[in-house]
C-alpha cells in the first residue's frame, strides 16, 4: 500500500471513528435521559417504542466507532500504536461492561429476586417483546454471550497488536489451513551434514 493510500485510509478510519463515537454517545444520552427530560436534539429516538431497540442502535453506532478507532490505531507504528490501542481497548471495555451486566441481571429481574430501574425497563421490555419465558431467557443468554464476546475481542486484539502477533495466521495454522513458517536454515542444517562432520568421516575412513 502506497503512503498516500495509507494516509487516506487512516484519515477515513479516524473520521468515521470520531463521528460514530460522538453520535453513539449522544444517542445514549438521549435514550437514557428521556424520562428525566434530558435531550441532546436527537428527538427521532423518542419515537422508537421499545427501549431495547434504542439501545441496539446505541450498540451498533458505538461498535462502528470503536472498531474504526481501533483499526486506525493499528495502522500507526511504534509507541503511538500501542498506547492508543490500549486506550481504545479500555474505552471499549468501560462501555461494554454495563451491556454485559444488564443481560446477566435480566435473569434475576425476570426471576423476581432483583430490581433496578434501568435494568427493569430493559428486562420488562424484552419480556413484553418475546412473550414466553423460553424466548426471553434465550435472548438473555444470547445477550450475555454477546457482551462477553464484545469484552474479549478488543482485549485479545489489543494484546496481539501490542505483541505484534498475527492472530489470523495463528488461527489458520492451528486449524491446519496454513502451513507454519519453517526456518530454511534450520532445515538445511538438519538435512545436510556439516563440514566438520564430513572431515571427521574422511579421517575415520
Amino acid at each position: 500500500m502506497t503512503v498516500n493510500k495509507k494516509r487516506i485510509l487512516q484519515g477515513v478510519l479516524l473520521a468515521v471513528g470520531i463521528v460514530f463515537n460522538i453520535w453513539g454517545i449522544l444517542t445514549l444520552v438521549q435514550t437514557a435521559g428521556h424520562d428525566a427530560g434530558i435531550s441532546v436534539g436527537l428527538t427521532y429516538m423518542d419515537g422508537i417504542p421499545h427501549i431495547i431497540h434504542k439501545y441496539v442502535i446505541v450498540v451498533i453506532l458505538m461498535m462502528i466507532g470503536i472498531l474504526s478507532l481501533s483499526n486506525w490505531a493499528a495502522q500507526l507504528t511504534g509507541k503511538k500504536r500501542n498506547v492508543l490501542s490500549i486506550v481504545f481497548c479500555a474505552y471499549s471495555t468501560i462501555l461494554t461492561i454495563p451491556l454485559f451486566l444488564t443481560f446477566v441481571l435480566c435473569f434475576f429481574v425476570a426471576g423476581g429476586v432483583f430490581s433496578w430501574d434501568m435494568v427493569d425497563m430493559i428486562c420488562l421490555d424484552l419480556m413484553d417483546i418475546f412473550g414466553t419465558p423460553g424466548a426471553y431467557y434465550t435472548i438473555f443468554t444470547l445477550g450475555t454471550l454477546m457482551g462477553a464476546v464484545f469484552l474479549a475481542v478488543p482485549i485479545i486484539s489489543t494484546y496481539c497488536t501490542v505483541k505484534n502477533i498475527d492472530l489470523l495466521s495463528v488461527i489458520l495454522t492451528k486449524l491446519k489451513l496454513k502451513k507454519p513458517t519453517e526456518n530454511k536454515d534450520s532445515q538445511n542444517s538438519d538435512t545436510q551434514p556439516s563440514a566438520d562432520q564430513d572431515d571427521k568421516d574422511k579421517n575415520d575412513k
